[in-house]
């Protein structure tokens, strides 16, 4: 069974009931596969990077009533398939036999498929997904599922999204560029990793900036450049599906997107740096590289 949450092709009976069964209590648990993931699959032999280490970048998360297949994008390869795909991003449905494990919250489960749900009416545009992201996110904490579901479906409406538009565009107007991305970011260790390719020194000159100037200048060269708001569209899926976002509690949801936009703001200085247009292949490789990085700094700290 094939739902297209973020592909957008199934008929909205389809849509209905498949959304349906997902949350039911049965003896099967739903298994959810993003499009990267068939991909990897495809041509599964063992990568080679240091992200993998000669083991599978393929990951599996599993609970009694939920199993999630994904992919660690610190590896080269999965970097590839997640960042570089031109097709939309699908995510296909099935169902498996239960498994004795603790259950997942069905409360995480919806407030992660609403998202998806806003990802692919809002994806032409990452900067406005974002916003809407935002706005959905803070208007849910009070509310009970029920509603949260009800405003999910009204934010979905043509009327809601020319409204959501219109704010954010008034928004973007007044700032220049979206604060909500670009407010609180963090760097990624990228020194490491600067000697690997001579561009990076333009990276290090444009995060050097005073913040404002440097947000505006990397927006405004993002919004114009296609090639780069793939990429932000297929990393915000890759989160949206990797991280279960906005997550569980609900007290987390805030510093859950914030830490959000701080990966997008460090890909999208990357983006700058190396324009895809060029070297979509480097681009990849230099943000896996990257998150190890990061990575590295975290467990070394």
């Amino acid at each position: 069974m094939k739902n297209n949450v973020a592909g957008g092709h199934n008929g909205k009976q389809s849509k209905r009931d498949n959304t349906a069964s997902l949350f039911r209590e049965s003896a099967t648990a739903s298994v959810w596969t993003p499009d990267y993931v068939l991909r990897l699959r495809q041509n599964i032999h063992c990568c080679r990077c240091p992200g993998c280490n000669g083991a599978s970048p393929l990951l599996q998360f599993r609970w009694n009533n939920h199993v999630r297949h994904s992919a660690d994008i610190s590896c080269n390869r999965a970097a590839a398939e997640i960042l570089s795909l031109t097709a939309p991003c699908v995510l296909t449905f099935s169902h498996d036999l239960a498994e004795h494990l603790p259950a997942v919250s069905h409360e995480r489960l919806q407030m992660n498929h609403h998202c998806l749900q806003l990802f692919e009416a809002y994806r032409n545009d990452p900067a406005l997904l974002l916003y809407v992201l935002h706005g959905f996110i803070h208007q849910c904490r009070p509310l009970d599922p029920t509603r949260r579901a009800a405003l999910a479906q009204d934010w979905l409406k043509i009327t809601a999204r020319q409204r959501l538009e219109q704010d954010f565009c008034r928004q973007y107007g007044e700032k220049g560029y979206p604060p909500l991305v670009l407010q609180k970011g963090e760097n990624l260790p990228m020194e490491g990793v600067v000697d690997q390719d001579v561009r990076l020194q333009k990276w290090i000159e444009r995060r050097d900036r005073p913040e404002e100037t440097r947000g505006q200048t990397e927006w405004e060269q993002h919004r114009a450049s296609s090639a780069q708001q793939k990429i932000l569209t297929n990393f915000l899926f890759y989160e949206l599906c990797h991280n279960f976002f906005p997550g569980h509690p609900v007290e987390e949801w805030e510093n859950n997107f914030t830490r959000l936009c701080q990966r997008v703001r460090n890909l999208l200085l990357l983006l700058a740096a190396i324009p895809p247009e060029q070297d979509k292949e480097s681009v990849c490789a230099l943000f896996a590289t990257s998150l190890r990085a990061a990575r590295k700094e975290t467990f070394s700290g």
